[in-house]
């Protein structure tokens, strides 16, 4: 048997009763529970003659099998509540653990309920292991943040959601993978447009329960496991110029790990009003500086391979990757230029699209889990992917080629 407190199991219910009026005998309420619900009679369990219980603080005992009936069918109401993406002002001032601990509580479920929905709706699905896993894993994170107790010790909510996101560090790759394998053994049921936009939603999703989680963890005190951070995730003093440098510097060391070279990086800071460059003074600016990390290592890898593989090593001083970083009294701009050559104009918009990715493509041949995937090719979806965190911050990610000179990239 599991144990449910009270006040979540009638939550659920509350959730989705009057939506599917489902046999509430059937749901395995205690007494309790069902008085709490106005339900006038006493309910009990079918099929193995386990009668629910209700034991000390409040905890109801169900049956495991009426159980998973009760989350399974939640699931499905759960996926089909609108949800509405925070800003950052809402990030901001989301700082009470209690509160935060409510919200992870029940919006974040929501959240894994629509992932967990549309596996479901890829005709298939079951057949493809990175996806069976990406499923399993969710509906184990759906069980296991439905069941804590939010108002109880936050000890417990942060252990749960450090060990959803350190497990959940290789959902990018599995999707990546899953989709790729998918659309191999689909024979042309699905085009890459409908591919590339069902991404967008699942991994759209994952980056809005990820901010929740992270938010979580970085106020919830240090007594509960957490950082104990006023602002959370948020830096309001971010500093881009310092953020880039760090990037430039990890995405070098991966290069000189894979290629044994390493590229020259120049760096440009301007501010408005000031007419010239002041390359050793701060960009300080309010935002996510593990979401930026993550965009700029992306793009930086990408003109760092470009220039590598491009470019013997005696050629590849002569071709520095140039960094500007701009600023007004509104906005930040940065831009990463190189000069490998630019994107073939028969690629277009496929930059864009997750399924273009070479480590993606020769990982959906592979007869087993494994792929060709490395820190430094990654599963092709990095530009993608970080013009959706882009766009989720309320930003923008530009590209344009020069065929025969470079790319830019701005953010």
């Amino acid at each position: 048997c599991s144990a449910v407190h009270e006040s979540a199991l009638e939550a659920w219910v509350a959730n989705f009763h009057d939506k599917a009026r489902p046999d509430v005998s059937m749901l395995g309420l205690c007494p309790a529970a069902a008085a709490k619900m106005g339900v006038a009679r006493s309910l009990q369990t079918t099929g193995a003659g386990a009668s629910a219980s209700t034991g000390p603080n409040g905890y109801v005992y169900l049956p495991r099998g009426r159980l998973n009936e009760l989350l399974c069918a939640e699931v499905g109401y759960m996926s089909t509540v609108p949800i509405r993406p925070l800003s950052m002002q809402e990030v901001l001032a989301l700082v009470s653990s209690e509160s935060l601990a409510e919200l992870i509580h029940t919006d974040v479920p929501k959240r894994f309920a629509v992932r967990i929905r549309m596996i479901e709706s890829l005709q298939g699905w079951e057949t493809i292991p990175e996806m069976s896993e990406l499923h399993a894993m969710m509906t184990r994170w759906y069980r296991e943040l439905r069941l804590v107790d939010p108002h109880g010790e936050l000890k417990q909510v942060t252990e749960i959601t450090r060990a959803i996101r350190q497990e959940g560090s290789t959902t990018v790759g599995l999707v990546a993978s899953g989709i790729h394998r998918l659309q191999r053994r689909s024979e042309g049921i699905y085009s890459d447009d409908f591919l590339d936009n069902w991404l967008d939603g699942f991994l759209l999703s994952r980056i809005g329960s990820n901010m929740l989680l992270d938010q979580y963890y970085a106020c919830a005190p240090k007594a509960a496991g957490g950082l104990d951070r006023k602002t959370g995730i948020i830096q309001p003093d971010c500093d881009a110029v310092s953020l880039c440098k760090q990037a430039a510097d990890y995405a070098s060391r991966i290069c000189q790990f894979h290629t044994g070279q390493r590229p020259v990086v120049v760096y440009d800071n301007y501010e408005a009003g000031t007419g010239a460059c002041q390359p050793d003074s701060p960009c300080y600016f309010s935002y996510i500086p593990g979401y930026l990390r993550y965009i700029m290592v992306e793009l930086l890898k990408n003109s760092f391979k470009a220039t590598l593989t491009s470019f013997g090593p005696d050629e590849i001083e002569d071709r520095p990757i140039h960094v500007l970083i701009c600023r007004d009294d509104t906005q930040v701009l940065i831009r990463v230029s190189d000069r490998a050559g630019g994107i073939p104009s028969h690629v277009g918009d496929r930059i864009w699209s997750y399924l273009y990715g070479a480590a993606a493509r020769e990982a959906q041949t592979a007869h087993s889990k494994s792929s060709t995937a490395t820190p430094l090719s990654g599963y092709g979806v990095g530009l993608p992917l970080s013009r959706l965190h882009a766009r989720y911050l309320g930003g923008k990610l530009d590209l344009t080629s020069y065929p025969g000179f470079g790319t830019d990239i701005s953010v």
